[in-house]
């Protein structure tokens, strides 16, 4: 029995909106599974509602017990990255297997300059 694993191969993890992400999915697993799975999403953290989004799918089926498969996705426009007080949104390529339940997770970032925008606090003058 081998540890099962699961690989996604990226040149960056910081990309501009409206780009196009190409890499390679990596696979070794303890047995085939019947399909590949690679999501694109975000979602917020922070205080208040929690809101979350599958923006692109790609999937693979009769995969081999290991392998490896190049894939391409041009990125969305919105919503950016971002870092703040009380909340923040996050981008992650998400890859799963449908037997087996494997699963691994790539943060990225998606944003003007390839970086998350930063919000900052405003003070209330008033007081």
């Amino acid at each position: 029995m081998i540890d099962s694993q699961l690989y996604i191969d990226l040149p960056s993890s910081c990309y501009r909106p409206g780009e196009t992400l190409s890499g390679e999915i990596l696979w070794a697993l303890d047995e085939a599974p019947e399909t590949i799975e690679l999501s694109l999403g975000w979602w917020t953290e922070g205080r208040g509602n929690k809101d979350a989004c599958i923006e692109k799918k790609l999937k693979w089926k009769s995969m081999q017990t290991a392998g490896k498969a190049s894939f391409e996705m041009k990125l969305p426009e919105s919503p950016y990255s971002f870092e703040g007080h009380l909340i923040s949104l996050k981008w992650a390529l998400e890859l799963r297997t449908t037997k087996g339940e494997e699963s691994t997770t790539l943060n990225l970032v998606i944003a003007p300059g390839g970086k998350p925008v930063e919000l900052s606090l405003i003070e209330d003058d008033e007081g």
